[in-house]
């Protein structure tokens, strides 16, 4: 019996290790096929199309005989390519090739001079280029006898129209943000920077998706050295597939253990033109919305584009404001905790009576009582943001509101820490980027447990911990706390922790190559 089972064992293991090993040697010669050039023979060349791509079935090839018994095939794939654009610019032409056009020869040159016309019309010779092409909604043109293959690029998939952007709303300003597609997105960056300086140069990465992506720039005001840091970084990326500029960000990063990320993401083209003319670069991709942006400093991730939509002295308040959101957030529970435990001289007497009052039927720790109220905020802010769009908000505050009330009368939670409970998790949504609101909770919690053992000497070397790691991050060679480490105190408050008003905006120094001023006052230059 027992040599029964390891007989069907081990012929279970020989099957299984010889269905990997096919399908290993299948893909390798997959891999094979498409790196060899297109043979002569239509029949030939569409036989093995249709192999490489296993016999698709949305995979239409159009045979069509020409004056002179020269045969054409175009092919396509539904879904992707716009069926009236081929019709039009394909399939009338080829139907009207003259009589006097009767060898393969003569009717390429006719199709590439005169023929196929309305797009951008390139040549592929090998099988990787053609299938690449397919994938991104070209149509194929083969002629027989012809080595070459014709690609159009003609597609019209469905995409979302541009929207105003859910994760960067403002009150002022653009409504338009980016789509999936890419074209659609760099077509919004040049109404907006109509300049001959702008430089856009195309990428590939990701072996399987081969994702197509750009590289923008100002000529002139993006550091030379910058520009090619960047382009070297995008070489290195070696992933099967790419499909959002979050996978280039962990590549493109110094430091990709940080929880801050060195790049700056966003969906609106004002910010990214504002970028650009700021001498930063923009990397885009396309099938995502979310543009990069590099270099990125501490204090990009705290401003909003309406803050340079208000007048000067409303957007100075504003990232005031959100300064003291960030301080309240990341160390308000746990300077209350630190407080409460070991300082109580810091309270004054009145307070102190009614936190301890409050506190009497509460049986548990004052940090076991913060971190229960805060995973409480942060569990339903997340419902609240997974839930549809009409009921999750008010889910996350009368959700809030109720269970705060039920715990104060069940005993579970004191009142001032329900209320400053609340206030932290109002302090977090208050920040306009959610690159930067993940990692502060998640250092909330830390120096919530080091006030619990430490009191205020804790929080002082959490602070100093945290500190210190921003001081260490760079983006892309610039630092990612400047101008305040290093120190340029008159940087600092240029766009900085002021909104200087537009006659007198000048670029962030990190980011000066050449041009100082690009907002000048009317009038004579000195």
């Amino acid at each position: 019996m027992a040599n029964r089972n390891l007989v069907e064992r081990l012929t279970r293991d020989i099957h299984t290790a010889s269905a990997r090993l096919g399908a290993y040697l299948d893909g390798w010669a997959a891999d094979r096929a498409t790196m060899e050039p297109l043979p002569r023979g239509l029949d030939e060349t569409t036989r093995r199309l249709a192999t490489l791509l296993g016999h698709a079935s949305d995979l239409h090839i159009r045979h069509l005989r020409l004056p002179g018994q020269v045969r054409v095939a175009v092919a396509v794939i539904d879904g992707l390519a716009d069926d009236e654009l081929i019709h039009r610019f394909v399939l009338v032409p080829l139907a009207r090739v003259p009589t006097g056009i009767d060898t393969p020869e003569k009717v390429v040159r006719w199709l590439v001079r005169r023929g196929l016309q309305g797009t951008r019309l390139q040549a592929a010779r090998r099988f990787d280029d053609v299938v690449r092409e397919l994938h991104r909604g070209s149509a194929v043109v083969l002629v027989d006898s012809v080595d070459r293959a014709l690609i159009l690029d003609f597609s019209g998939f469905e995409h979302r129209l541009p929207e105003e952007p859910t994760s960067e709303v403002v009150t002022r300003g653009p409504r338009e943000g980016f789509t999936e597609v890419l074209r659609t997105n760099l077509a919004a960056i040049r109404r907006r920077l109509a300049d001959h300086r702008l430089r856009i140069e195309d990428f590939e990465v990701g072996r399987l998706s081969h994702s197509r992506g750009a590289l923008l720039y100002v000529l002139g005001r993006a550091d030379p050295l910058l520009v090619e840091t960047v382009r070297k970084r995008l070489a290195a990326v070696d992933l099967d597939t790419v499909v959002d500029t979050s996978q280039l960000a962990a590549f493109l990063s110094g430091r990709p253990w940080s929880p801050f990320m060195q790049y700056r993401s966003t969906e609106r083209p004002d910010v990214c033109t504002a970028a650009l003319t700021e001498g930063r670069v923009v990397l885009m991709l396309d099938g995502t919305p979310f543009a990069l942006i590099a270099p990125a400093t501490f204090w990009d991730f705290l401003q909003s584009p309406e803050d340079h939509y208000l007048r000067w002295p409303f957007g100075t308040a504003m990232r005031l404001l959100r300064l003291f959101a960030v301080f309240v957030s990341v160390i308000g529970l746990a300077l209350y905790v630190a407080i409460v435990n070991y300082h109580h001289e810091l309270i004054p007497t009145n307070m102190l009576v009614t936190i301890l009052t409050s506190r009497a039927a509460v049986p548990y720790p004052t940090v076991v009582e913060a971190i229960i109220l805060n995973l409480g905020f942060d569990l339903l802010r997340e419902a609240g943001a997974r839930m549809p769009r009409g009921i999750g908000g008010a889910l996350s505050v009368v959700g809030a509101l109720v269970v705060g009330e039920a715990m104060v009368r069940g005993g579970l939670a004191s009142a001032p820490m329900v209320v400053l409970a609340a206030v932290t998790a109002v302090a977090t949504l208050s920040l306009p980027t959610f690159a930067v609101t993940v990692p502060f909770r998640l250092i909330s919690y830390a120096l919530l447990l080091l006030g619990s053992a430490l009191g205020l000497f804790g929080i002082a070397m959490g602070v100093t911990v945290v500190v210190g790691h921003l001081s260490s991050l760079e983006s892309v060679g610039k630092p990612f706390l400047a101008p305040l480490a290093p120190w340029r105190g008159g940087a600092l408050l240029e766009d900085v922790l002021v909104r200087m008003p537009w006659t007198r905006h000048r670029k962030p120094v990190p980011f000066v190559p050449v041009e100082r001023t690009f907002a000048r006052t009317a009038g004579p230059t000195p």
